[in-house]
Formats: structure tokens, C-alpha cells, sequence
């Protein structure tokens, strides 16, 4: 019956977007082992010693999806990226808490033709696994680390963090799911503290504060054993969050760790805010020199209409994502054939694209319909206000997941009196903020809206609509005691290279510490 087939088509997309990350990942590691490998090399001839022995990351990656369920992500990574040598993964080990989950997740396996040598099921507690098994601390051995953990929980990641910053080898890649939006937009803020060492608040900005919580816990976590946490693509898709980085040892600087981080003061009346710091750095190619963060804030009331100030955060306030790895994918994407499994292409790029042009070194953002909506005035068209920032010498761009957002370094003042000559064009008759449109305006007059476009802008979909109704979570899982594998007719689940609705018909059913596979 329906209640026992656990497949959510909404993941598709995320198991995509994990392939092609994790083949771009591969490339980038085995240039980096190829790189040390030659280094040895030449420092033994030059000392008279025998050449050292070939690693064991030259042959590809040893991966770790921590909350595997029934398996599909893993059977995805070996039959699409196995058998690829030093640029492709060398073994899985697939991990579930539920012993019914790991039985079908062995029949899949054998199924799908997936040979034993290149999956590992194992049964445990994941936490447990990954302590077992920590590069860093007392007793930790880092040849046996693994290169890539995968952790996509139903729910939040939060228990697992201490232990994933741990059993990651320096230099390897996290992939993160947090599907607990609620908590994160703000819904729940003691439960968000609870859980990221930051709290939410209900603000426009929504999507990208979600990321920068989430990894705030995760800096902050591999922080306490000296490793230096560097997003390379952080996504807020549909229901959940997404983010992928690197976790490299480095003890220097993690103590640049107070530069990017911050809380953020939000006016509960209009739209203004303020990003505090709570530390200050020298340049990153410059001598390190560090100092208390000056105050920013202008002080308990808003500047622009005197409304009360409130706090969120601490929150991660470094860049979200690395240029050169999204440029990476993003040239990856005009090669579908090395990756015939993957199916949303599409959205893939789109988002790809999107994300190439944020402006990753400014925080948060402003929503355009939100700013004129508080004042009670017509649109103002986007393109012509970020057209206006531009030419008045400030940075304006979108968020990968809010078109009409206008991500910039103007200071609050600048975007409200664009909307205050906004105003004096399009007068509205009672505004629910007067003291906004009062403040006299500061930029030089006389004043021209400026329109010019942006000729270097591929003309890429980027913001695509979700393709059905309700498209969303499915229910938990509620175990396997209750629920069993609805699949195949053979009882096994197959997965052809990428999640088609046949696989779909196949079912990645509940059961396992995440509760499933995928939310």
C-alpha cells in the first residue's frame, strides 16, 4: 500500500546536485593528492631515501553516507562515479541505524549490480561511527578518514556535526541537509539556539540566514579541533538547506573564525538592519593581526522609523560559497555525457548560475516587494532599482533562491531614499511609516533613475517553478517494525542511473536514524 513506499521526488534534484558536486570534488582532490605525491617524491630523491609509497586517495575517494536507509544516494555515487580511477570514488560505506533498512539496502545493492567490494553496509549508530573512526584528537588516525561524508538526516543535522568535523579527512568534503525550516526561519528561536548556537528571527532574509546558521554550527563545531571550515556551495532548495564544504586542518586560521561570524540587528517595523561582527582580522594575504570588532550598530532604535531593534545570531558571516568550485560545476554542466545519470540539468545550471552571481562577500539581503509593500507604494521594477545602486558605485545582485532580492553593500539610509523619491513620484495616501518619508533625502539631486542592463548575463532560466502541486516533505518514515519494503517484484529496489519514476514505483522506504533515505 501507499503508507509502506517511502520515495520523495522532491530529492531528485538534492542526489543530482550531490553527484555532480562530488565529481567535481573528486577531480579537484586527486590533482591536490597528485600534487603531494610529486612533492614526497622530489624531497626523498634530494635526501637519498626511497621513494614513499602511493597513497591510498590516489585511487579515488572513500565516502561515508552516514543516514543511508535504503540506500539509493549510495548506489547512485558507486554506479555513477565508481570504477572512475583517481577521479572518481574508491568505496562507499553506507551506515544505518536499523537493521530492516540495511537488509534492503543489501538487496538493493545487489540488484542494482553493485559489486560488495565497492559498498560496505554497515549497522550502527552514526555518530558512533564517525567517533570510531575521528582524524583529529587522541587516538585519531587520519589515513583511515574518510574523504566525503554525506549526511541528509529528516530533521536537523545538529547531532551529528561534532562527530562528521571529525571523522573528515583534512581537506574533505561535508555534504549537509537541514530539513527542520521552521526551527530555522525563525518559528522556534530557542529550539534554533538550541541546535546552531544561533537564533532565527523572521525577517525577509530567511533563506540565506537558514544557511549561514546551519553553518555557523559547523565552523563553530570543527573550530574546537583546530579545522578551518570552507563552504564551496550552499543551496536553499524548496524545503530544506543544502551546504558543501571543506574541512581543512589549520589551527592559524581558525582564529579568523571571529571575523566571520555575527549577529544581526533587524528593525521589527521596516526593513532595516545591521550585520555586527564579533571580531576583526587583518587580510587574509597579510600578517595576521587580530582585535575586538568595533560597534556597528547605531544603537536600540531604528535610524530610519524608531522601531525597536531585535537580535539574531550568532551566524556565520563569511562567504557562502567558493567562485572557483561553482565555475567548476558550472562547466561540468556542459558536459551531461560524463554524468548520463544525473537528470536535472536544467535546474542544476540554473541554480549553478544563480548562485556564480551573488555577491558572495555581502550578507543578507533586502526583498524589493517587501520594502514597497511597508510603505503602502507601487512596484518599483528590479531591475531598474539594482540599476540605480549600480550606478550610484554600490554592488547589487539576487539570492540563488529570491529573484526579487537585492543583495547589496548600500548602507540602509541609500535604499531608503531611493524609496523615499520613489514616494515623491508615487505618493501614497497614508503610509503605515511616515517617519520614513519625512527623513529628508540625502543623495544628489536632481535626481535619474538609471535602467541600464547587464549585457554580460547569460540568458540562463535561473529561478525555475516547482514542477507539481504540494511539492514538499513526505511524512517520517515510522520504522520498519511497522513498515515494510514495498518494492520491486523481486523484492529489490532498482535505481537505473539516475531516480526515474520506475525507480520511483521501487520505493526508498523508511526506517534508519535519519528516518529515511531523504525527507
Amino acid at each position: 500500500g501507499k503508507a509502506e513506499v517511502f520515495y520523495n521526488p522532491a530529492q531528485v534534484f538534492n542526489r543530482d546536485l550531490s553527484v555532480l558536486v562530488l565529481a567535481t570534488f573528486a577531480k579537484v582532490r586527486a590533482a591536490e593528492v597528485e600534487e603531494r605525491q610529486r612533492k614526497r617524491e622530489q624531497r626523498a630523491q634530494g635526501s637519498g631515501k626511497p621513494a614513499p609509497a602511493e597513497s591510498p586517495r590516489s585511487q579515488g575517494l572513500l565516502v561515508l553516507e552516514a543516514l543511508a536507509a535504503t540506500g539509493i544516494r549510495s548506489i547512485r555515487y558507486a554506479r555513477e562515479l565508481g570504477n572512475r580511477g583517481a577521479h572518481g570514488i574508491r568505496r562507499i560505506v553506507a551506515n544505518d541505524l536499523d537493521i530492516t533498512a540495511t537488509q534492503h539496502m543489501q538487496r538493493n545493492l545487489e540488484h542494482n549490480g553493485v559489486p560488495p567490494e565497492m559498498v560496505e553496509v554497515v549497522c550502527g549508530d552514526a555518530c558512533g561511527h564517525m567517533y570510531a573512526r575521528r582524524a583529529k584528537g587522541p587516538g585519531g588516525n587520519p589515513d583511515a578518514a574518510y574523504d566525503v561524508i554525506d549526511i541528509d538526516p529528516y530533521g536537523t543535522a545538529s547531532p551529528f556535526l561534532d562527530a562528521a568535523v571529525q571523522a573528515i579527512a583534512d581537506g574533505g568534503l561535508l555534504c549537509i541537509t537541514s530539513t527542520d525550516m521552521p526551527v530555522l526561519a525563525g518559528n522556534y528561536p530557542e529550539a534554533c539556539f538550541a541546535r546552531y548556537g544561533g537564533t532565527a528571527i523572521k525577517a525577509g532574509y530567511v533563506h540565506e540566514m537558514s544557511l549561514r546558521l546551519l553553518l555557523n554550527a559547523v565552523t563553530t563545531s570543527a573550530s574546537r579541533y583546530g579545522r578551518e571550515v570552507q563552504p564551496l556551495v550552499s543551496c536553499s532548495i524548496d524545503f530544506y538547506v543544502r551546504v558543501f564544504v571543506r574541512v581543512h586542518d589549520s589551527p592559524a586560521r581558525v582564529k579568523r573564525l571571529a571575523s566571520k561570524t555575527a549577529v544581526v540587528h533587524q528593525c521589527v517595523q521596516c526593513e532595516t538592519f545591521f550585520v555586527q561582527p564579533l571580531g576583526e582580522a587583518g587580510p587574509e594575504d597579510g600578517p595576521p593581526k587580530f582585535k575586538p570588532a568595533r560597534v556597528v550598530v547605531p544603537g536600540e532604535s531604528c535610524p530610519e522609523c524608531g522601531g525597536r531593534i531585535r537580535l539574531a545570531g550568532p551566524c556565520y558571516a563569511g562567504p557562502l560559497h567558493d567562485a572557483a568550485f561553482v565555475q567548476r560545476c558550472l562547466d561540468a554542466c556542459e558536459d551531461e555525457d560524463d554524468l548520463p545519470g544525473v537528470k536535472s540539468w536544467r535546474k542544476i545550471t540554473g541554480m549553478l548560475t544563480a548562485i556564480s552571481e551573488e555577491h558572495h562577500d555581502i550578507m543578507l539581503y533586502y526583498k524589493l516587494p517587501a520594502l514597497c509593500k511597508g510603505l503602502k507604494l507601487p512596484p518599483l521594477p528590479l531591475r531598474q532599482f539594482r540599476a540605480t545602486l549600480a550606478a550610484l558605485g554600490y554592488r547589487a545582485s539576487h539570492f540563488h533562491r529570491e529573484p526579487e532580492a537585492v543583495k547589496t553593500d548600500a548602507p540602509n539610509a541609500v535604499v531608503y531614499d531611493l524609496m523615499r523619491i520613489w514616494a515623491e513620484e508615487h505618493p501614497s495616501k497614508k503610509s503605515p511609516l511616515p517617519e520614513i518619508l519625512k527623513k529628508e533625502v540625502s543623495l544628489k539631486r536632481p535626481f535619474q533613475w538609471s535602467t541600464a542592463e547587464d549585457t554580460q548575463k547569460s540568458r540562463v532560466a535561473r529561478f525555475l517553478p516547482n514542477p507539481e502541486k504540494n511539492w514538499g516533505p513526505k511524512p517520517r518514515a515510522r520504522g520498519a517494525a511497522k513498515e515494510a519494503a514495498v518494492v520491486a517484484a523481486d523484492g529489490a529496489c532498482n535505481i537505473a542511473g539516475s531516480d526515474s519514476q520506475d525507480a520511483a514505483a521501487a520505493a526508498e522506504t523508511g526506517g534508519g536514524e535519519s528516518g529515511a533515505a531523504s525527507p
